[in-house]
């Protein structure tokens, strides 16, 4: 336990151990190596939209931004299989995965405020127009506007 707790205290004792983060050097290189190979086979457009998370025992796992991407790259399968193969990776199999990343841009608000001034000239335009769909609709905006 005691070698548990100096781990705690420091941890650049035990990223300096052999069982540390020396064991995980390979396999990050390896990981930084086919993310180069594979963003210079994708289409820059999909390169950006899309990472290697992982690769184990042949098989590359990818993370897609959305839907769109993993359904595109699900059609370049083939392809992208035989260029990683020409370009030396030792590849089983690709599985492809969804998981939007941290950095995409979050929903728009698309709640909206119309100014005063426009507010009244909707109320204006209100007053004078007959009963119609038109009015309703400019009625609803002005009830959700003061709401």
């Amino acid at each position: 336990m005691h070698h548990l707790t100096m781990h705690l205290k420091n941890p650049c004792v035990f990223l300096a151990q052999g069982e540390g983060i020396a064991s995980l050097m390979p396999q990050a290189r390896r990981l930084l190596e086919l993310r180069g190979i594979f963003a210079a086979i994708l289409p820059r457009e999909l390169a950006d939209s899309c990472s290697i998370a992982n690769y184990k025992q042949g098989r590359i796992v990818v993370l897609a931004s959305n839907g769109a991407v993993a359904a595109k790259l699900n059609l370049l399968r083939p392809a992208l299989l035989d260029r990683l193969l020409k370009r030396g990776v030792e590849i089983t199999g690709l599985d492809i995965r969804v998981q939007p990343r941290n950095d995409s841009p979050q929903a728009l608000d698309k709640s909206s405020k119309i100014t005063q001034g426009a507010a009244q000239e909707l109320d204006r335009l209100y007053q004078q127009l007959p009963d119609s769909e038109l009015k309703d609709a400019v009625g609803k905006i002005l009830r959700r506007d003061r709401g």
